[in-house]
């Protein structure tokens, strides 16, 4: 099992080479993989003075300058792209709106997973489509490079930020490609649920055979979750973390770097997005401060 069609978002030459280093990461498997580069022309909201007039050259200026980058993104592309793909193709379309989103969402329909950048603040070319919208409409496994991206040799320490919900369940599945690979996979609980004593528990599922190893206050489904990475021949440990009086994100952010994570897995949105546009949020967190290559998946 392995990622075979790759949608490389890319919007700068500094950006893509960013997304080459983790490139390298993936092909490290030796499998096939076919690599669509994608550059997205947004379309610029223009507004009008006082008196309703349109300044067209705005537009025009814009459409050249991202010709011109579109152009440099694709020469760089095509130079180096044969080292980490077995097929490529690199595409140039424009959006309908002001937001590329909507457009690699289309593409990554028929993808297994969206590679994508995170905004880099000296490079005003990435600053263009928010990365929570890319990632709040998808449906497909996105992962995202840090701006301050420090590839590691390989990628041997994999941590699933798990909270019991369909969005960390459904990253966690969409991680074993990256998984079957690597030296260490941690299941990370912060704040666990503590479980149900056998009499005020109502399922008629018998309890599944525990590792020996697992902490005996981890929740029923992280079990679960654990033997099914078992059945991929996956050898995965469940932490609980407490958070000491700490958000979230704080925890496992410091767990990462703590343990020197080489990519991070975490279900996108388990709570409204407007709630974590109001209250704040592990996932706005992350896609902010992003400590490691970091999978989102909803």
């Amino acid at each position: 099992m392995s990622y075979r069609t790759v949608i490389a978002y890319i919007r700068s030459t500094q950006e893509l080479q960013r997304i080459y280093r983790a490139l390298a990461l993936l092909a490290q498997d030796g499998e096939p993989m076919h690599v669509t580069g994608l550059y997205v022309i947004p379309t610029p909201v223009i507004y009008s003075d006082a008196s309703g007039f349109i300044d067209a050259s705005f537009y025009e200026g814009h459409l050249r300058h991202h010709q011109k980058n579109a152009e440099a993104v694709a020469h760089l592309f095509q130079e180096q792209i044969a080292r980490y793909a077995t097929t490529s193709e690199f595409l140039i379309v424009r959006s309908e709106s002001d937001n590329a989103s909507q457009t690699i969402n289309e593409f990554g329909m028929a993808a297994d997973l969206i590679l994508a950048g995170q905004a880099d603040p000296d490079d005003p070319d990435t600053q263009i489509t928010p990365l929570d919208q890319l990632v709040y409409n998808t449906k497909t496994p996105t992962l995202i490079v840090p701006y301050n991206f420090h590839p590691p040799r390989s990628i041997r320490q994999l941590a699933i930020a798990f909270n019991g919900k369909y969005e960390a369940s459904s990253a966690a599945f969409d991680a074993l490609p990256l998984a079957r690979h690597c030296a260490t996979v941690r299941i990370v609980w912060v704040n666990a649920p503590k479980p149900e004593s056998e009499e005020a528990a109502t399922t008629v599922i018998p309890a599944p055979h525990r590792d020996p190893d697992a902490p005996r206050e981890a929740p029923e489904i992280a079990v679960r979750l654990q033997q099914a990475y078992q059945r991929h021949d996956i050898s995965a440990r469940i932490d609980l973390i407490p958070s000491e009086g700490q958000t979230v994100q704080d925890r496992l952010r410091a767990y990462v770097e703590a343990n020197e994570i080489d990519v991070l897995i975490m279900g996108a949105y388990s709570q409204s997005r407007l709630k974590e546009l109001i209250f704040g949020g592990v996932t706005r967190s992350f896609l902010a401060n992003m400590p490691c290559l970091t999978l989102f998946s909803r």
